[in-house]
């Protein structure tokens, strides 16, 4: 589950599917450093980390945006 509206409907959430990242590829700073990373790259990526993962929530990405958050990730990660 994701939650709802930043905080205006505490405690709402909506069921979602994550793109899970696991600690072992997020290179330096392990999921720290790369949530990090995607804050401050060139289009900041936004992300939760549960259970030694970096978790995106594709919910709010826009079609037209999966480009930007490819390249974001791409940044991130080195490759």
């Amino acid at each position: 589950t994701s939650a709802i509206g930043g905080g205006s409907l505490p405690g709402e959430t909506l069921p979602t599917r994550a793109l899970s990242i696991p600690a072992a590829v997020c290179g330096e700073g392990g999921t720290e450093g790369l949530a990090g990373r995607l804050r401050q790259a060139s289009v900041p990526v936004v992300v939760r980390i549960a259970d030694d993962q970096v978790l995106l929530d594709p919910r709010t990405v826009m079609p037209d945006e999966d480009g930007d958050l490819v390249a974001s990730l791409k940044e991130a990660l080195g490759v």
